[in-house]
């Protein structure tokens, strides 16, 4: 059987997909459609883009693409996208307004709702309406359910307005479907950046061990954590004006919520760099990396309940000063089960992921493994209220 490798949602909304003119969801690939939609600006979410803006420069094509302005714009500020060709097809809309799609000829309407993912600038949950189904794409999604903060309870309102979701489309990158307890929980990322900002403090300085701070940024989303402390260390952000990603990141940069500037590296005390490229890099450097992903393929096992610290020196003894900084803009395992519990399915519900959790363990499994893991996952966690699963004749699924 072949396996499974990155996402492994084809674009494909039960129903709302099947309406004349078709509509497709962050995917450019496979037969033309008249609808698109973008969640948000990680590549993998507009799959196939780059070729097919040839078919938008056809005078005939009727494609629209809809998505917000700020993933848009990002877009836009990448390599090798037109701007003459795809801003005159861009839709944007905004964030928890309602717009309707017309489908065809006879004018069969689509319902759709924007609202906050609180994964990168611009990302969003879309939700699908007509009056006979619903359904709700989360994209990539973080549900900080504990903090209090605008987009938590703009999330926490919607989940308590929308009722009857016929199919859920949800995103279960660290979903803990081996109960190995590889980042079951971790805090929300204010959390993470507050203990970030005072480690930094503490050891760089003078009579300290490091004398600046680089942040790999070769992930869209992760420059939050180079603006946070370049915000909160009143310094500009170091790249230099040859980075070939610049203007992607002096886009977003203006996108997040702090007012930083870029500047030349050797005037700024925090740097961005990409991957495993620190091209400015001394042995009194610290270099951070953004992620959780490292611990699902680790040997020891990381479960982050008992641990007092969200900041770690990866290998001091063959990187000395390489850290890693337990941020994402994705769900843990508590906060996907906190999501679940608070969405309201249909007695009919079907349950879609649109990307393969992580772990090495998971990797190695087959995909009817998957499969498998994931409908227990759901029948355990996730049983309606009263309703005696074995029995009943509705039961909602949890398919791939």
């Amino acid at each position: 059987m072949a396996e499974l490798e990155g996402p492994i949602f084809d674009g494909y909304i039960k129903h709302f997909s099947d309406k004349p003119g078709g509509l497709t969801v962050d995917n450019f690939e496979g037969k033309i459609v008249e609808h698109y939609l973008i969640s948000h600006a990680h590549t993998d979410h507009f799959k196939g883009l780059e070729n097919f803006q040839e078919i938008l420069c056809d005078r005939r094509n009727k494609s629209v693409i809809y998505c917000t302005e700020e993933t848009g714009s990002l877009i836009l500020s990448m390599a090798g996208f037109d701007r003459d060709v795809l801003a005159p097809k861009f839709r944007y809309k905004k964030l928890e307004s309602s717009f309707t799609i017309k489908h065809g000829p006879g004018g069969i309407e689509t319902k759709v709702k924007f609202v906050p993912a609180n994964h990168i600038p611009g990302s969003v949950m879309i939700l699908f309406e007509d009056s006979h189904f619903k359904a709700l794409y989360t994209g990539d999604f973080r549900f900080e359910s504990y903090e209090r903060s605008e987009v938590t309870g703009i999330m926490k309102r919607f989940l308590n307005n929308t009722k009857n979701v016929d199919f859920l489309y949800l995103d279960v990158q660290f979903l803990d479907i081996l109960e190995e307890k590889r980042g079951t929980y971790y805090p929300g990322k204010k959390v993470i950046l507050e203990e970030l900002e005072e480690m930094i403090e503490n050891e760089t300085g003078d009579d300290e061990e490091f004398d600046d701070v680089h942040i790999d940024c070769n992930m869209l989303g992760w420059q939050e954590v180079a603006a946070y402390l370049a915000y909160k260390f009143d310094s500009s952000v170091g790249i230099s004006e040859d980075d070939p990603k610049y203007l992607l990141h002096e886009r977003i940069f203006d996108l997040l919520p702090y007012r930083i500037r870029l500047d030349r590296p050797e005037n700024s005390f925090i740097h961005i760099f990409s991957g495993d490229e620190c091209s400015n890099c001394t042995d009194r450097t610290m270099r951070i990396r953004p992620s959780v992903r490292w611990t699902f393929y680790c040997e020891e096992e990381y479960d982050f309940r008992d641990r007092q610290t969200w900041v770690f020196e990866k290998d001091p003894e063959e990187n000395p000063g390489f850290f890693n900084v337990l941020f994402t803009c994705h769900c843990s395992d508590y906060e996907l089960h906190q999501f679940m519990r608070l969405v309201k399915l249909s007695d009919t519900a079907e349950v879609y992921p649109i990307n393969r959790p992580a772990g090495q363990s998971v990797d190695e499994m087959s995909n009817s493994e998957i499969k498998g893991h994931l409908r227990r996952m759901f029948r355990k966690y996730f049983r309606p209220q009263g309703q005696d699963y074995g029995s009943s004749s509705k039961r909602r699924r949890f398919l791939m």
